[in-house]
């Protein structure tokens, strides 16, 4: 006679209980020996009749999704071992995500003689992992992308944790290198250790953004360069605790920086030798055309005035270069308030001539910005020079109309030209050439084209920067942005 475990009914009512998670347990021949409200209520719903204590479980599920996903963990756990295992079910169209859990119990002899199950839906808790999972994946290519990895240090235990990507910034490999922060001043150059040091320092007595671009040296020899950023935590009695930021890789930006930088001191040297050696032969050059006997032979006097034409269009020149190069040398320590309404004054005066010639009109509007910081003869240059534009470049069927305002939107104080002359198609290879020394916007006007060139100079030196919005038929807008 086969030994079974059988509860009574009155037994198994205590045992069943409410409750999302199902729970159920059966003997060796597959008979159930007791089982929750929540197992009877999906039973009911599956076979549209209720479980009984003793009814055979095998004939009932044979053809039904969820328990032929309990087959294998039936047969492990009455076998005698412990099973836990996910299974995907797909009901009416949808899919659940069920953890299975089997555990196998014995009799007094060491016999196992039934196993207990329960069902846990977990459907929210995978979709949560799987979301995790694709935001970690997505991150870890935006790091590699960018070449930038994050790290945590904890103060008290002195353990650094860093990202994969970081791992490979500092050229080191998971595993075979421990982070702390004696072994990463270990990697940082020996000449900018100190500076890394006192800025993290700064940072964590001053609570303040930690944020340094400093050496490291790899594999012995090899030099980068990479951009720390990071700020300190504090505990509720206000002790540093630890200190969390991010890593970039930037050694291609400050290399191909280091390049342009000595580039332009290898031109600016150049010119000043350029400008210094040809300004005694074209002094000398000017101060014989002024002794030249003028009217004493036509040919002559044909050749020599072709010759100085020449010479002083190559005194001008010499003049422009130095007046350029001086624009890039200001110093911001200089900047003063400069009023728009005074600036005008000046300007006004300067082109009155052609502005009564060509009945020019200017509207301005500085009530939402008044003034900015900066040098006046450049404001005075730069207004002078976009209004002098609008003139130049005037449509013959309407009179000039300039409009000048500004605005300030943050930290940006905005200056904006616009008028109603001929306009442009504008392409963004236009847009540079005109901004260029010597650029122009068409040969119909005279003039060398330096005006819009020295506008450029002089925004930049004053830390702006200049755009240029037109439209063919309409006029020009000339957008100048300056920090504020």
């Amino acid at each position: 006679m086969k030994s079974r475990l059988r509860i009574p009914k009155k037994e198994s009512a205590l045992i069943r209980k409410e409750g999302s998670d199902i729970t159920w347990s059966m003997d060796q021949e597959y008979q159930l020996t007791f089982f929750s409200d929540s197992f009877e209520q999906q039973f009911v719903n599956n076979f549209k009749v209720a479980p009984t204590i003793g009814m055979d479980l095998r004939s009932m599920g044979r053809d039904d999704v969820f328990f032929q996903a309990c087959r294998k963990g039936y047969s492990v756990a009455l076998s005698g071992k412990p099973i836990v295992y996910l299974s995907t079910i797909k009901r009416s169209g949808i899919e659940r995500v069920f953890e299975l859990s089997f555990l196998p119990f014995w009799n007094v002899s060491g016999k196992v003689v039934g196993c207990c199950m329960q069902q846990m839906d977990v459907t929210a808790e995978s979709e949560a992992l799987q979301l995790l999972e694709d935001r970690d994946g997505k991150y870890k290519e935006a790091q590699e992308i960018a070449n930038v990895g994050h790290w945590n240090w904890d103060m008290m235990k002195n353990e650094i944790t860093w990202s994969d990507q970081l791992f490979r910034v500092f050229g080191q490999e998971p595993g075979n290198f421990e982070a702390t922060y004696e072994a990463l001043m270990e990697i940082i150059h020996p000449e900018d250790r100190e500076a890394f040091n006192s800025d993290v320092e700064r940072c964590i007595q001053e609570n303040t953004l930690h944020d340094i671009v400093h050496r490291i040296v790899i594999n012995g020899d090899e030099v980068r360069y990479v951009h720390q950023k990071g700020r300190a935590f504090y505990d509720g009695n206000g002790k540093p605790i630890r200190m969390a930021g991010t890593t970039q890789d930037v050694t291609r930006e400050v290399l191909a920086n280091q390049k342009i930088v000595e580039q332009n001191k290898e031109l600016e040297h150049f010119a000043h030798v350029i400008s210094h050696n040809l300004k005694g032969p074209i002094s000398n050059l000017l101060m014989l055309l002024g002794i030249y006997e003028w009217g004493r032979d036509k040919d002559s006097d044909n050749l020599m005035e072709k010759f100085e034409l020449t010479t002083k269009a190559l005194n001008q020149t010499m003049k422009d270069l130095n007046l350029s190069l001086s624009l890039k040398n200001i110093d911001s320590e200089s900047f003063r308030d400069i009023y728009f309404e005074n600036v005008m004054d000046d300007v006004l005066g300067l082109l009155s001539e052609e502005i009564v010639k060509t009945n020019t009109k200017i509207h301005t509007d500085f009530s939402k910005a008044t003034a900015i910081k900066g040098v006046k003869s450049y404001v005075v240059n730069i207004l002078y020079n976009l209004i002098l534009n609008a003139i130049s470049y005037r449509a013959e069927d309407r009179n000039p109309f300039v409009k000048i305002s500004t605005v300030e939107k943050g930290n940006v104080l905005i200056l904006t030209v616009s008028d109603n002359g001929i306009g442009m198609k504008l392409t963004p290879e236009r847009e540079k050439k005109i901004f260029d020394m010597y650029g122009r916007l068409s040969g119909k006007t005279k003039g060398k084209g330096l005006g819009l060139y020295l506008v450029k100079t002089q925004v930049e030196a004053m830390n702006g920067r200049i755009t240029v919005e037109s439209k063919k038929g309409k006029g020009s807008s000339f957008i100048l942005q300056f920090e504020v």
